[in-house]
């Protein structure tokens, strides 16, 4: 590429011309894997298409798409519903709208969610009052209306006595989720291999919407390249899902009000994609926010490939 004076993205979009199958705009390079597998420039587009174009032709689109990440990844069941939405497949309402449910997309794969069961109705209940043991390391302790200090083996927050049911939960802030899962990765993994020895069980609740994630990373001083954060999210999602969820709560409030619900039913939800629900409560509450970009925009793309590495300049 020197000895031509060419640029290596300026080649594969000059020679190759991916284009967004919906508006037949070129698609932005970043990497050869990444070029050659993606169909869209934004997941915008994609879901726009899939509610658009022919249904057998979207149904083989999915599967296709699925199919070959999860192969790639040595992925052996369908993963949960924030997998999904980093990767920028196809996502779980997605499916739900083509198949009629999650199980039967997985079915076409042959394979079974990872995190199949529904949503208990004792989820609505109000747990305020439950009495909640905070480990006595917890930096910066959620406020309950009934708690006390105890040093815990695992996490931040559990319950005790009748109801202890073998779960517990880690607290994190924005900060704290990227550190834990990219530079304390390893001691991370130690801490869940314990949770699985013991037969215990993990929630990882973050204080900040999933969806804002983005957004709260160009305000932080300390930024963190959100698409290595989420690839060792995914990891651990996959080798893990036994004994580990993260929950991105939404702000610290929420995660007062979520954190009593999950310890209280604990081995109830094990099974069950919080995220997918809890994310339903927030739109409910109207906190979640689906149209705030959970990828760099089109514009973001060409300011960056043209401005910085000239890898993509527009039609």
């Amino acid at each position: 590429m020197r000895k031509h004076g060419k640029l290596l993205g300026d080649y594969y979009v000059e020679n190759y011309g991916r284009k967004d199958k919906l508006t037949g705009e070129l698609i932005p390079f970043k990497n050869y894997k990444q070029y050659f597998a993606t169909d869209f420039i934004n997941k915008r587009n994609m879901k726009k298409w899939c509610l658009q174009s022919p249904k057998e032709e979207v149904k083989d689109f999915i599967v296709a798409s699925l199919n070959k990440k999860f192969l790639s990844k040595a992925v052996s069941s369908g993963p949960p519903s924030t997998y999904l939405l980093t990767s920028n497949l196809p996502d779980i309402d997605l499916c739900k709208q083509i198949f009629g449910s999650y199980k039967e997309t997985c079915k076409q794969l042959e394979m079974k969610p990872m995190l199949s069961e529904p949503l208990p109705k004792q989820f609505n209940k109000d747990y305020s009052d439950t009495p909640i043991l905070i480990d006595t390391r917890e930096q910066k302790p959620l406020h309950f209306t009934n708690s006390k200090l105890l040093k815990l083996d695992v996490g931040d927050y559990a319950v005790g006595g009748d109801l202890y049911d073998y779960t517990f939960v880690d607290r994190k802030s924005y900060q704290d989720f990227c550190s834990t899962v990219t530079n304390g990765y390893n001691r991370f993994l130690k801490e869940l291999d314990r949770c699985r020895s013991t037969g215990c069980y993990l929630y990882v609740v973050i204080e900040t919407a999933f969806d804002q994630m983005w957004a709260v990373n160009k305000q932080v001083y300390k930024k963190f390249k959100l698409d290595y954060v989420y690839h060792r999210m995914r990891e651990i999602q996959a080798e893990y899902t036994d004994c580990c969820q993260f929950v991105f709560s939404g702000s610290r409030e929420k995660s007062e009000e979520l954190i009593p619900k999950i310890l209280v039913l604990g081995t109830k939800l094990w099974a069950v994609d919080l995220q997918y629900f809890w994310d339903k409560q927030l739109k409910k509450d109207g906190l979640g926010n689906r149209k705030t970009e959970t990828t760099p925009t089109v514009q973001g793309y060409k300011q960056r490939y043209s401005r910085k590495r000239g890898f993509y300049r527009g039609n």
